[in-house]
């Protein structure tokens, strides 16, 4: 009960800040002893820190999708027998560490085709990709 007339309060006072005037909450905090200067500086230092934590949390949504979207499409080329996509998968499996573990492109599943290519260039390799597709 207590919480919720409390949460009551700091959403009026809230929206009161959004819709309303500041200076007559900056006289009130004055009036108290605060350092306005020092509550400036605080509410800024949060406010880039939430916005750089949100830009990084939308880059790596952005890579997730990235990344499905080109396993999907290696994928689609492996079924289809496209030589250019399953030759530039064969090279990544021969440069790096997969050589014994993915030998037949055919049984790889999209969890696998993701775990080769999660250190390339998407942006890159998607290109190439939806332009095989065109051709």
């Amino acid at each position: 009960m207590k919480n919720n007339f409390i949460n009551k309060i700091d959403n009026a006072i809230i929206s009161q800040i959004i819709e309303g005037d500041y200076s007559a909450y900056d006289s009130i905090l004055l009036e108290q002893g605060y350092d306005l200067n020092l509550i400036e500086t605080h509410s800024q230092k949060n406010f880039k820190k939430q916005a750089f934590l949100l830009k990084g949390m939308m880059n790596k949504q952005k890579d997730i999708m990235l990344l499905e979207k080109a396993s999907s499409l290696l994928r689609e080329a492996i079924e289809k027998n496209i030589d250019k996509p399953i030759s530039y998968l064969k090279g990544l499996i021969e440069n790096n560490q997969f050589q014994v573990q993915y030998r037949n492109l055919e049984n790889l599943d999209i969890e696998e085709i993701q775990e080769i290519i999660k250190d390339q260039n998407l942006l890159e390799l998607l290109e190439e990709l939806e332009n095989d597709k065109e051709q």
